[in-house]
């Protein structure tokens, strides 16, 4: 048994008088850190030394209070946790080199805020979920969601407007049993044409998704012809959150079922670092890494390999794992892009590029993982 924390995602159907609040409080939320955001870039532009703390950004908010009343209308929990995920974006900015904090808007944002949970201010009952200043809301999720929630601690609830719909994603101090141990070990490359490569040769499949994008394209292009607002404009709009639902639904499951394959069979799990960001920034790429989740693929095996005391290993992005031969270890410079099958010039070893990969980054990452014993 381990203890970990997890969110369970609940759809939520609040009456018609709670749903302004909930967008007041979004909004709320997307003021407090633009406004914050705003001062202290202002004064980071004129001092590169100075850093964020939780109580600087507290007086900040205390100010905001007095200025805009309407702050002080909200749920006061949640603007703290709006000025926490923001000094925890600054340090993530400072010590790991992430990008400087952006600006939040309503169309490109997740539409969320975050709700402590004090002295049981959260809870479940009969279908229904309390939250601070919202009050009882129904809810619809799994039985065993339900079961989890009501037999653990409730750290916190996120409420979520996403595609026309209402959610709450309650965070849980829970246990999980986990898998058994495994002595296999695996390298995994990651790719376009192919979702995943394994280093025992076995190729994992992209998720077709192409219909459900065809009628995502097919919806937006009619939203384009509607008028704003209109009410063919919102009918139009739940057919395309429809579709963006089925989209998002299919992939989650495909992610959850390949993740929980390999953690389940593998003890020591190596893959490279890869540099998503950097990636989305190629047009040619960006459509297909958007569509096959690689990113989320990542996150999600690599929360999984910590709840079953797995071996996670990361190896440097700019480890050579395709041009080294997997035999020998000579490194074939003038390996193209192109070149999906090569001969080793040293031992004359035919690869498959991905393959060999594979192979190259379990052997990193065994060598990485020998040196943190």
């Amino acid at each position: 048994m381990k203890a970990i924390n997890k969110g369970l995602k609940l759809r939520i159907y609040p009456s018609e008088d709670i749903v302004p609040f909930i967008h007041q409080y979004i909004g709320n939320a997307r003021f407090v850190w633009n406004n914050i955001l705003s001062r202290y870039k202002d004064e980071y532009e004129s001092s590169k030394n100075i850093r964020p703390t939780l109580s600087t950004f507290n007086a900040i908010l205390k100010g905001l209070k007095e200025e805009f009343l309407f702050l002080k209308e909200g749920e006061s929990t949640s603007l703290q946790q709006v000025i926490r995920d923001l000094v925890q974006a600054f340090n993530s900015f400072f010590r790991e080199n992430n990008s400087f904090p952006k600006f939040k808007s309503k169309k490109h944002t997740r539409n969320s805020f975050r709700l402590q949970n004090n002295n049981n201010s959260i809870r479940i009952d009969k279908h229904k979920i309390k939250l601070p200043k919202l009050g009882w809301i129904k809810f619809k999720t799994s039985k065993e969601y339900e079961e989890t929630i009501s037999n653990s601690k409730i750290n916190n609830a996120t409420v979520e407007f996403k595609n026309g719909k209402y959610y709450a994603v309650v965070n849980v101090e829970t246990t999980h049993n986990s898998l058994s141990y495994s002595s296999g070990a695996v390298g995994i490359d990651m790719g376009l044409k192919k979702f995943a490569t394994l280093s025992n040769g076995l190729k994992i499949a992209n998720l077709d998704v192409t219909y459900e994008v065809k009628m995502i394209q097919k919806y937006q292009r009619s939203l384009s012809r509607k008028k704003y607002g209109s009410n063919n404009y919102r009918k139009e709009l739940k057919k395309y959150w429809k579709w963006v639902d089925k989209k998002s639904n299919k992939t989650k499951d495909y992610i959850d079922k390949t993740t929980h394959n390999i953690v389940s069979e593998y003890q020591t799990i190596c893959m490279e670092t890869l540099n998503i960001k950097g990636m989305m920034k190629n047009n040619k790429l960006s459509s297909k890494l958007q569509r096959i989740s690689i990113y989320k693929f990542i996150d999600t095996l690599k929360y999984k390999s910590s709840w079953n005391e797995r071996n996670f290993i990361q190896v440097d992005r700019f480890y050579p794992s395709s041009k080294l031969c997997s035999m020998c270890g000579y490194k074939f410079n003038n390996l193209s892009l192109d070149m999906r099958i090569w001969t080793c010039p040293d031992c004359n070893t035919t690869h498959d590029r991905d393959i060999n990969a594979a192979v190259n980054i379990l052997k990193e990452g065994l060598n990485i993982l020998s040196k943190e014993c």
